[in-house]
């Protein structure tokens, strides 16, 4: 059963729709140049150096596409297989400190919760980063836990007699903050050196207010910064002696501290409220989980180490992309697991008979039936933007039906039995996601992307392709090369005018304006038009039709 949730929530129809401008055909076009020959040290992007993220996801990528062709199943796939990984290093974290049930009621959280499997079906860094921390917080838990147990000191008996001591003397002390650093090394070439400064700043914290700050300066603590180091630097250091200062700037500056400091989007973060608006994205995107976080945090914050690492964790990675100048929703997912431990503890703690915690539980259903309403109800607006979103009246009725039943059996069967009604939630979800990526995206893909107006043009080899007033990644990916850019009407219709085949692409309502005498509005189709010229559309057999 889990296998096929799994196969339903992050793998069924994966590459059924197009990649999404604008983020995930840069990626894709990336992994596509390095999988072609552009090299595996210095990612490329249309040819030239491309220093916006470090290169860890484009080699999983890369590699994918090797084996599967430049698709978007390829672009996706390591997206997909790390968000499974990410669930198994949440369950092992969680039952460290609070057993197996609350481990899978954690996992289950985390598997539905829409932010995860946004993510984990996009050809995006934002995995990949998370499966890194995620792996790197398991095994700074379990470091300390072996040495608060002495076993710093003196390995005893019983670690003597675990499986593979005797060929790897080494003690399990080591091994794991070795893994850590590890860890901490590929977040730093996922997605930047902001890893291992989360991961510091948590783990001091931790090491504080447990009385244990001296630690940092164990043997133990510098074996997990080589390890760090010895992962993670080498291709910075490589970055620097084969580019120097464009990769200083475009990476270090541009990609990390600019965008700290600076909005990158000016005209939606570096106001005053910026400070506050990942309240709002965490409601919305940890849903239908994030009504009863409060509760799992205020309840469970320091019930234990480990609850008191993940409660530090969340808040470090809340507070410093709230601070940042730049905000994008999925910068606050790496406090996701934290979010989905406490609510798996506190879903755990009201089956066991919490009386307290089970009218937590009926109100957070209660809350998210009729946030699902109110959604519905929202669909109304919907519609004018996307005409086709009508399909989104299935979606939403699904999820409801689910959520509904998941509070009557609460209410009136399952007071003692929570976990059915999770299950129940979870499978509202996991329908949800079915209806949206086979029913809801395709039929919005015009919009999103550029790939079925670019398979819509009737193109031949020598056309010539150009884009006014047009900036979509997407075209780059799926036609093969980069269009010629017109940034006026003039010129635009000077190209039109010419004897080389041209098709022209921009919004549908600027066609009219870019008309020359014997050109044809070809394709019409997600705001786009395209415009051909008369020698391209009077080939024999193309057009008329």
């Amino acid at each position: 059963m889990a296998a096929i949730g799994l196969y339903v929530l992050y793998f069924a129809g994966l590459g059924r729709y197009p990649l999404v401008d604008p983020n995930e055909p840069v990626y894709g076009q990336v992994a596509k140049e390095m999988a072609a020959g552009a090299g595996w040290l210095t990612p490329h992007y249309d040819g030239k150096p491309w220093f916006d993220k470090p290169p860890l996801f484009y080699w999983l990528s890369a590699i994918s596409t090797k084996l599967l062709g430049p698709t978007e199943l390829a672009c996706r796939l390591p997206s997909a297989i790390l968000a499974v990984g990410v669930l198994l290093w949440l369950y092992f974290l969680v039952r460290h400190d609070f057993g197996r049930r609350a481990a899978l009621l954690a996992a289950v959280v985390m598997a539905t919760c829409i932010q995860q499997f946004v993510l984990a079906r996009a050809a995006v860094t934002d995995m990949t980063f998370v499966f890194c921390l995620t792996g790197a917080l398991y095994a700074y838990r379990r470091w300390f836990d072996e040495v608060e147990s002495g076993k710093w000191k003196v390995e005893s008996q019983e670690a003597k007699s675990r499986p593979f001591y005797s060929l790897f003397p080494i003690p399990y002390s080591l091994r794991w903050m070795a893994l850590c650093g590890a860890m901490s090394g590929l977040g730093m070439l996922a997605k930047g050196p902001v890893a291992p400064f989360l991961l510091f700043v948590t783990f001091a914290i931790h090491l504080w207010r447990s009385g244990r700050l001296r630690r940092l300066a164990s043997f133990d603590a510098l074996t997990g910064v080589a390890a760090a180091l010895i992962v993670g630097l080498p291709w910075y250091a490589a970055m620097y002696l084969i580019h120097r200062d464009a990769f200083v700037q475009g990476f270090v500056v541009a990609n990390n501290l600019a965008r700290f400091v600076k909005p990158e989007h000016a005209g939606t973060t570096g106001g005053w409220y910026s400070y506050l608006l990942n309240i709002p994205v965490l409601f919305v995107f940890f849903f239908p989980w994030s009504v009863f976080l409060p509760s799992g945090i205020l309840r469970f914050r320091a019930a234990n180490d480990g609850s008191r690492l993940a409660a530090i964790w969340f808040g470090v990675v809340f507070v410093f992309f709230s601070l940042s100048k730049t905000q994008l929703v999925t910068y606050i997912f790496p406090l996701y697991p934290a979010a989905a431990l406490f609510v798996g503890v506190l879903l755990d703690r009201a089956e066991s008979g919490d009386t307290g915690l089970a009218r937590v539980v009926t109100a957070g259903l209660v809350v998210d039936w009729i946030l699902v309403l109110l959604m519905a109800a929202g669909l109304v607006r919907l519609h004018e933007r996307y005409p086709d979103a009508r399909n989104l009246a299935p979606l939403y009725s699904s999820l409801n039906i689910a959520l509904l039943l998941a509070l009557l059996w609460w209410m009136f069967l399952g007071r003692r039995n929570p976990t059915v009604s999770v299950v129940a939630i979870a499978s509202g979800m996991a329908i949800f996601i079915v209806f949206l990526t086979l029913a809801v995206v395709p039929s919005v893909t015009p919009a999103i992307s550029t790939r079925d107006i670019v398979r819509a043009i009737p193109l031949l080899p020598g056309d010539r392709v150009a884009e006014y007033n047009v900036r979509k990644p997407s075209l780059l990916f799926y036609l093969g090369f980069t269009p010629q850019r017109l940034t006026t009407i003039s010129e635009t219709k000077r190209l039109l005018g010419g004897k080389v085949s041209t098709w022209v692409l921009c919004k549908d309502r600027e066609a009219p304006l870019l008309r020359v005498p014997d050109s044809v509005e070809t394709v019409r189709m997600g705001g786009l038009a395209v415009i051909g010229n008369a020698p391209a559309v009077n080939r024999k057999g193309l057009w008329p039709r």
